[in-house]
């Protein structure tokens, strides 16, 4: 597929609309998420996103820890690419929990049979520690809550309320 570049402006404080002629082809293969390539003044941010229909439009969120990647302003005009999302989860998997479970195949199963979107929000709580170390203790814990009958992703990622 080849990707389509447009030039977009902040929508709001944390979005773009999206360019029909961006989000056509992915609408046609019943798509909903893609992988953004977003550039300004030589600088590049990637990211998954999903495709959000507001009023008829099509919008995605574009977070200020993006915006302050590429040093944008709210009327600065930018550049946008839409790719296919070809991951498994409509997230990158980190390395660590791809192990963790891939050692767990209980885990694996369980991981495995959360909604998508309870799946993105625990590869996103991993992906977002720095160190390696913490990663691995963080999918060890999503794993054993996992394994105690814990399905929401809330409570996955930051343990029961009497936790």
């Amino acid at each position: 597929m080849n990707a389509a570049t447009a030039s977009v402006q902040l929508t709001g404080t944390h979005s773009i609309a999206m360019p029909d002629s961006l989000v056509a082809p992915f609408l046609e293969r019943g798509e909903r998420r893609a992988v953004v390539v977003a550039s300004f003044e030589g600088k590049e941010v990637r990211f998954h996103a999903a495709l959000q229909k507001r009023k008829g439009i099509y919008w995605i969120m574009f977070s200020k820890k993006h915006q302050k990647v590429l040093g944008l302003f709210p009327n600065d005009v930018f550049e946008i690419c839409l790719e296919q999302d070809t991951s498994e989860f409509g997230a990158p998997m980190p390395p660590e929990l791809e192990e963790v479970l891939r050692q767990d195949p209980e885990a694996e199963a369980l991981f495995k049979g959360l909604t998508p979107g309870a799946c993105r929000s625990v590869i996103y709580a991993v992906s977002r520690y720095k160190s390696s170390q913490r990663r691995i203790e963080l999918a060890f814990t999503i794993c054993e809550r996992m394994k105690a009958g814990i399905r929401s992703s809330r409570e996955l990622v930051m343990g029961p309320k009497n936790e």
